[in-house]
Protein backbone atom coordinates (compact mmCIF):
# COMPACT_ATOMS: atom_id res chain seq x y z
CA UNK A 1 0.00 0.00 0.00
CA UNK A 2 1.17 3.51 -0.73
CA UNK A 3 1.74 5.40 2.10
CA UNK A 4 2.77 8.05 1.48
CA UNK A 5 4.40 9.95 -2.07
CA UNK A 6 5.64 13.49 -3.07
CA UNK A 7 7.88 14.97 -5.14
CA UNK A 8 11.12 13.75 -3.22
CA UNK A 9 10.17 10.37 -1.73
CA UNK A 10 7.31 7.63 -2.26
CA UNK A 11 6.63 5.45 0.74
CA UNK A 12 5.12 2.13 0.98
CA UNK A 13 4.18 -0.61 3.52
CA UNK A 14 3.68 -4.26 2.77
CA UNK A 15 1.95 -5.48 5.81
CA UNK A 16 2.04 -9.36 4.82
CA UNK A 17 5.61 -8.86 4.91
CA UNK A 18 5.81 -6.11 7.78
CA UNK A 19 8.10 -4.10 5.31
CA UNK A 20 8.30 -0.91 4.72
CA UNK A 21 9.86 0.19 1.12
CA UNK A 22 10.78 3.85 0.58
CA UNK A 23 12.06 5.70 -2.63
CA UNK A 24 14.21 8.94 -2.48
CA UNK A 25 14.00 11.48 -5.94
CA UNK A 26 16.89 14.01 -5.39
CA UNK A 27 17.71 16.69 -2.33
CA UNK A 28 15.67 17.25 0.30
CA UNK A 29 15.90 20.72 2.27
CA UNK A 30 16.10 20.54 6.10
CA UNK A 31 12.06 21.11 6.84
CA UNK A 32 10.97 18.61 4.48
CA UNK A 33 13.75 16.25 5.35
CA UNK A 34 12.44 16.35 9.26
CA UNK A 35 9.06 16.03 8.32
CA UNK A 36 9.49 12.91 6.46
CA UNK A 37 11.39 11.38 8.83
CA UNK A 38 8.34 12.33 11.25
CA UNK A 39 5.83 10.74 8.75
CA UNK A 40 8.58 7.04 8.87
CA UNK A 41 8.00 7.39 12.76
CA UNK A 42 4.24 7.85 12.13
CA UNK A 43 3.98 5.12 10.28
CA UNK A 44 5.80 2.51 12.46
CA UNK A 45 3.49 3.85 15.62
CA UNK A 46 0.45 2.79 13.07
CA UNK A 47 1.76 -0.50 11.89
CA UNK A 48 3.94 -3.30 12.50
CA UNK A 49 7.11 -2.69 10.97
CA UNK A 50 10.40 -5.05 11.26
CA UNK A 51 11.66 -4.71 8.41
CA UNK A 52 13.37 -1.77 6.10
CA UNK A 53 14.53 -1.20 3.09
CA UNK A 54 15.37 2.67 2.21
CA UNK A 55 16.44 2.94 -1.89
CA UNK A 56 18.68 5.88 -2.12
CA UNK A 57 20.07 5.67 -5.15
CA UNK A 58 18.48 9.10 -6.62
CA UNK A 59 19.21 10.60 -2.88
CA UNK A 60 21.23 13.52 -2.93
CA UNK A 61 23.55 15.17 -0.37
CA UNK A 62 21.87 15.69 3.56
CA UNK A 63 23.00 18.58 5.41
CA UNK A 64 25.61 18.30 8.41
CA UNK A 65 22.85 19.63 11.04
CA UNK A 66 20.48 16.77 9.51
CA UNK A 67 22.70 14.30 9.48
CA UNK A 68 23.72 14.94 13.34
CA UNK A 69 19.83 14.99 14.19
CA UNK A 70 18.90 11.91 12.75
CA UNK A 71 22.15 10.28 14.03
CA UNK A 72 21.48 11.71 17.70
CA UNK A 73 17.96 12.23 18.23
CA UNK A 74 15.85 10.79 15.15
CA UNK A 75 17.32 7.55 15.51
CA UNK A 76 17.58 6.44 18.96
CA UNK A 77 13.77 7.74 18.89
CA UNK A 78 12.46 5.60 16.31
CA UNK A 79 14.65 2.64 17.12
CA UNK A 80 12.86 2.77 20.63
CA UNK A 81 9.18 3.60 19.90
CA UNK A 82 9.61 0.81 16.27
CA UNK A 83 9.73 -2.73 16.44
CA UNK A 84 12.15 -2.40 13.74
CA UNK A 85 14.62 -5.43 13.33
CA UNK A 86 16.29 -4.67 10.19
CA UNK A 87 17.14 -1.65 7.44
CA UNK A 88 18.24 -1.96 4.18
CA UNK A 89 19.88 0.67 2.41
CA UNK A 90 20.53 0.72 -1.36
CA UNK A 91 23.35 3.37 -1.62
CA UNK A 92 22.92 6.26 -3.59
CA UNK A 93 25.26 6.86 -6.67
CA UNK A 94 25.27 11.10 -5.10
CA UNK A 95 28.69 10.30 -3.50
CA UNK A 96 27.53 12.97 -1.08
CA UNK A 97 24.42 11.02 0.08
CA UNK A 98 26.08 7.81 0.39
CA UNK A 99 29.14 9.32 2.88
CA UNK A 100 26.01 11.63 4.65
CA UNK A 101 24.30 7.92 5.23
CA UNK A 102 26.90 6.05 6.54
CA UNK A 103 27.96 8.83 8.67
CA UNK A 104 25.05 9.09 10.21
CA UNK A 105 24.81 5.08 10.73
CA UNK A 106 28.12 5.45 12.29
CA UNK A 107 26.96 8.06 14.70
CA UNK A 108 23.88 6.30 15.73
CA UNK A 109 25.00 2.98 15.75
CA UNK A 110 25.32 2.37 19.55
CA UNK A 111 21.64 3.92 20.51
CA UNK A 112 19.59 1.79 17.69
CA UNK A 113 18.73 -1.76 18.05
CA UNK A 114 18.10 -2.50 15.08
CA UNK A 115 20.71 -4.04 12.35
CA UNK A 116 22.15 -1.84 9.07
CA UNK A 117 23.75 -3.04 6.13
CA UNK A 118 24.19 -1.52 2.94
CA UNK A 119 23.35 -2.63 -0.69
CA UNK A 120 23.56 -2.00 -4.45
CA UNK A 121 20.80 -3.24 -5.63
CA UNK A 122 16.82 -3.96 -4.53
CA UNK A 123 17.19 -7.90 -4.93
CA UNK A 124 19.85 -8.45 -2.43
CA UNK A 125 18.64 -5.71 0.12
CA UNK A 126 15.34 -7.70 -0.22
CA UNK A 127 16.64 -10.86 0.53
CA UNK A 128 18.72 -9.74 3.46
CA UNK A 129 15.69 -8.06 5.29
CA UNK A 130 13.98 -11.41 4.41
CA UNK A 131 15.78 -13.47 5.97
CA UNK A 132 15.31 -14.59 10.13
Amino acid sequence: MEYYKSDIITITYEEDLQLVRTKWYGFAGSQEYREILGIYLQLAKEHTVTRWIGDNTNARAIRPADQEWTAKEWAPRFSQESGLRKMAVIVATDIFNKMAVENMVMKGSGLIKFDTHFFDNEADAFAWVMED
